[in-house]
């Protein structure tokens, strides 16, 4: 029953329960004036009852009497309950004015509320009420202000900032222009550096290979060999970086036993100059693949110079190709120091040891060669021996035949 009407007090407005007071008031008027009504006849009709046989004139009188005591009781009912009815709407509409002043001011005050001033109001406890009403609009308009303030501010820095950054971003793009036109300018001189590097070095070997024809071969000419095919070498890897985004290198049959000794025979002097030997696993069968010669030079290449570079001096340098039904393996192994780190050593311009020659790029390019063709490279690397073995997918039969 509490929380019934607690529920229904909670959601009441002031004109039902203005409503509810007269009905209350009505009710109670009745029942007040029926008590006083029903006493007064229970007590005519006991002394009516005692004196009807001897007073029937004054019985009558009686009679009169009590029907205008009903009639007067029943007049004052009324006026009470108009007079207290009256009260009741006066001291309603004085409440509801009040109420309807604060309505008003709470309406107003998300822009600009009006006070609520003292002679506005007719209860002392909506006074008290106002005076915190009209604070809090102070502090809500003071709260306005200082965030008007604020996001002037912040506009304004926010303005400043973007002046700013559009600043630095015209200066860095006028920087990255003149980068890329440095770096074009760096390509460009690379092009024409290589171009006019390939005719000395061929006429550098063609005359080596002439005065050993003619004079024989001594130590002199194979250091001089040995070196111009190094530095043929790096022209092929530099040539490759260079060209490798402006031109196709198409995929065609290639025989890796044939091809990998062709490439042995080229650098065995570079080998025999540093007291190394090539020992050479044949394939048992023919090994085909699908790639592209170009590429597959970079890799082997890359390989056998890294291997003459870093062998023990008078170590065997073993290669090896090796072939099943799904793939052709490359392989390379000797005695050199622990590789320490198997992945880093496949970045750009890193070498475990500084002091020895080259730019750090062999690898770097090689691992960027079988990322592209879906060559697997495993290594393995203690301080005995170091392998580096690499997995060719091997031509289809259609693609060998073409």
């Amino acid at each position: 029953m509490e929380s019934w009407l607690q529920r229904k007090l909670s959601h009441i407005s002031l004109r039902e329960l203005n409503f509810y007071t007269i009905v209350f008031i009505l009710l109670f008027t009745v029942i007040f004036s029926s008590l006083l009504i029903y006493d007064e006849y229970r007590q005519f009709a006991q002394v009516s009852s005692a004196a009807a046989e001897h007073l029937s004139e004054g019985g009558k009188s009686i009679k009169g009497q009590l029907i205008k005591i009903m009639v007067e009781i029943a007049t004052l009912a009324l006026i009470i309950f108009g007079f207290i009815v009256g009260i009741s709407k006066i001291v309603n509409s004085m409440i509801a004015r009040d109420m309807e002043r604060f309505l008003t001011f709470f309406e107003s005050a998300h822009t600009k509320a009006d006070p609520i001033g003292p002679h506005e109001l007719y209860f002392n406890e909506f006074k008290k009420m106002a005076g915190y009403a009209n604070e809090m609009a102070d502090t809500i308009d003071e709260q306005k202000e200082s965030l008007q303030q604020l996001n002037a501010s912040l506009e304004e820095r926010v303005k400043q900032k973007t002046y700013a950054l559009q600043m630095k971003n015209e200066a860095l793009e006028e920087e990255q222009r003149f980068s890329q036109g440095l770096l074009e300018s760096h390509k460009q001189f690379i092009r024409y550096a290589i171009h006019e590097t390939h005719t000395p070095l061929s006429v550098i070997m063609a005359n080596i290979e002439l005065f050993s024809m003619h004079e024989g071969r001594n130590r002199y000419l194979a250091k001089i060999e040995a070196a111009v095919k190094n530095i043929f070498s790096i022209y092929d890897d530099l040539s490759y970086l260079v060209k490798k985004d402006q031109i196709e290198y198409p995929a065609r049959p290639i025989e890796m036993g044939e091809y990998v000794e062709k490439r042995l025979e080229f650098f065995d002097e570079v080998a025999h100059f540093s007291n190394l030997t090539f020992d050479y696993t044949k394939p048992e069968f023919p090994a085909w693949i699908q790639f592209n010669e170009t590429k597959l030079q970079r890799v082997i290449d890359n390989n056998l110079t890294n291997a003459i570079k870093y062998t023990k001096n008078g170590e065997l340098i073993r290669v090896g190709i090796a072939c099943d039904t799904q793939e052709c393996r490359f392989w390379v192994e000797s005695k050199s120091q622990k590789i320490h780190d198997a992945e880093k050593i496949f970045e750009a311009y890193y070498r475990e040891r500084k002091k020895t020659d080259g730019f750090g790029l062999g690898l770097s390019l090689v691992k960027s060669i079988c990322d592209e063709d879906g060559v697997e490279i495993k290594i393995v690397s203690d301080n005995d021996l170091t392998r580096f073995e690499y997995h060719f997918k091997k031509g289809t039969i259609e693609n060998i035949a073409a």
